[in-house]
């Protein structure tokens, strides 16, 4: 299982000090591209936006449930595990701070080609999911 964490930003939390909820979108995808950058590239540098990565993990559909709030200045970590079911690449994630699991998640992609059409999945996101620890369990 792949963990990211940081501490949340200022600029993430509303009037309450809270992270707000289209915030969390942008969390998952941090953590999306960490998991990327160790089991996709080959060195971390090797993962850089060129044309076609951008078409390689076309975000299909996201869910969020959220379970506890996240305040300015948590420690945040992201659990996430990956599947490959046909041509989509699912991840769960569990988003958590100190003492709470705060939401649970999940993001399906597919690859596209220019002409937005659903294609196979390039071998290097086969390959990564294969590195990463098996998925566990069904967590959303």
């Amino acid at each position: 299982m792949f963990t990211f964490s940081r501490i949340i930003h200022v600029y993430e939390t509303d009037l309450m000090g809270i992270v707000h909820h289209s915030n969390y979108l942008r969390i998952l995808e941090e953590a999306r591209v960490e998991w990327c950058r160790k089991f996709v590239a080959h060195v971390p540098s090797d993962f850089d936006f060129e044309h076609q990565n951008i078409f390689d993990l076309t975000v299909v559909e996201t869910r969020v449930k959220h379970k506890a709030p996240i305040k300015y200045s948590d420690n945040m970590r992201v659990e996430m595990q990956a599947q490959i079911d046909g041509i989509i690449l699912r991840f769960q994630y569990k988003v958590l701070n100190d003492t709470n699991i705060c939401a649970i998640a999940e993001t399906t992609h597919c690859s596209v080609n220019e002409k937005l059409k659903p294609k196979r999945l390039a071998p290097k996101y086969i390959d990564a999911v294969k590195k990463d620890t098996p998925w566990t369990e069904t967590w959303l």
